[in-house]
């Protein structure tokens, strides 16, 4: 564009004050709606942002009740679970627990002993208290003994288990086993 060009564009404003303002107005226009426009997207975007936070919430305060009856439901799950848990050095105690599991089952412990602990990870909260216990009865009394192991109070596994005749043509079983209960460190 020359400046004879800019002199001809010149002499038209001047001419055309009204039509002159009238362009410079549409083109503002323009460029305010084409600002807008592209803000309207983030705008969008922030808009429906702003609702999946407020459903957020609202489920929350919704379910509040609920997940705080379940943490008080696994506050108390978690106190029974600890108030079960022996302590290796309270020898009297750990064996009076198989102890009454042998009356309520009636079979016979001819050997109760317990054995080393192994030395777990030190990040573990818990450690294994392992015990060895050879018993007699008939097959009912052996199954009640172990059934009293499983669902008794205290967490335990039966790591071995070894069943034989007491004697040939008895109904008397030997078992042979080891429990390891859960214990505190």
């Amino acid at each position: 564009m020359t400046l004879a060009d800019f002199m001809n564009w010149l002499a038209v404003v001047r001419r055309y004050p009204v039509s002159a303002l009238c362009a410079i107005v549409c083109l503002s226009c323009g460029i305010a709606c084409w600002y807008i426009a592209g803000n309207m997207r983030w705008l969008e975007l922030e808009r429906r942002q702003a609702t999946q936070d407020t459903d957020l919430a609202q489920l929350s305060l919704i379910s509040g009740p609920s997940v705080k009856q379940e943490r008080l439901s696994a506050l108390v799950i978690t106190r029974q679970i600890e108030d079960n848990l022996v302590v290796e050095d309270n020898l009297a105690e750990n064996l009076q627990y198989f102890y009454r599991i042998e009356d309520r089952s009636k079979a016979h412990l001819i050997e109760l002993r317990p054995m080393t602990s192994v030395i777990s990870d030190s990040r573990s909260l818990y450690k294994k208290v392992p015990f060895s216990i050879r018993l007699t009865g008939t097959y009912d009394q052996v199954l009640g003994f172990l059934h009293g192991i499983e669902t008794g109070p205290r967490l335990a596994e039966i790591s071995a288990l070894s069943l034989r005749r007491s004697d040939p043509g008895s109904v008397s079983i030997a078992a042979d086993m080891e429990v390891e209960l859960l214990g505190r460190k």
